[in-house]
């Protein structure tokens, strides 16, 4: 009798350890609707979609894959380039998923569950990623306007000569155009330019510039644009102070 009941608690062992690896595995309809976030803005999402993205873009992906059976789905992930490099490996993965893409170029995300210990079918996302450019431009530099004292503006290049009294107030405003979405900072020096002594530094120099020249002498202002991290051709201009 104790023979007989062993065996029937062994065979139900089995049938337990069996069922249970019967009832995890891969689902053909495993991967559920999924959402993305671009910059906090929302969207439903299946796999194989295609993201357009800025570098500047932040985004997160959340998707879920359901197994057969009463278990959890585990993930592997790989991010590959256009070349098939692999940029990043993910042998735990987890969701959601948030990358911020530094460089342009088209991507691939392939997601793999695991049911059980059996790799089902990945799930893959392609991204194609733009860079904004910002880089110096030949014709940068528009016109500019300067006024002295209480005269009429008058309309100058770079390389302009200035003849000024000392005292008298002068303003120059102008601009560059760096090439590309991109917006353009300045620095500038005013030197001697007799001793090239310096007489001003200006290391985040702003338009309109403003300046009253108390001693005669000659100068020279040189202005700097720079366009991303680039520092582009300067302006000089030139002021005969008497």
């Amino acid at each position: 009798m104790k023979k007989l009941i062993l065996f029937f608690l062994a065979v139900g062992f089995c049938s337990s350890v069996v069922f249970s690896q019967v009832v995890c595995k891969c689902n053909p309809s495993g991967w559920q609707t999924g959402t993305a976030k671009i910059n906090g803005r929302s969207m439903t999402i299946k796999c194989g979609f295609q993201f357009s993205l800025k570098c500047n873009d932040t985004i997160t992906i959340n998707e879920q894959y359901k197994c057969l059976g009463d278990c959890a789905a585990k993930y592997s992930a790989v991010l590959k380039n256009s070349m098939g490099i692999i940029v990043m490996s993910y042998p735990s993965f987890t969701m959601p998923w948030t990358y911020h893409f530094t460089a342009a170029g088209n991507y691939s995300l392939e997601i793999t569950p695991i049911c059980g210990g059996t790799r089902c079918t990945p799930c893959r996302f392609f991204f194609t990623v733009t860079c904004p450019t910002c880089d110096c431009n030949v014709n940068g530099w528009q016109p500019f306007t300067a006024t002295i004292a209480n005269n009429a503006p008058q309309t100058v290049h770079c390389g302009f000569q200035f003849a000024i009294k000392k005292g008298q107030p002068f303003k120059l405003i102008g601009k560059y155009l760096c090439k590309g979405d991109c917006a353009t900072k300045y620095e500038a020096t005013l030197k001697n330019n007799v001793t090239g002594a310096l007489v001003q530094n200006y290391p985040s120099f702003t338009f309109p510039w403003a300046y009253t020249f108390l001693m005669a002498g000659n100068y020279k202002l040189e202005i700097i644009p720079i366009c991303g991290n680039k520092r582009c051709t300067p302006c000089v201009f030139y002021f005969t102070v008497t």
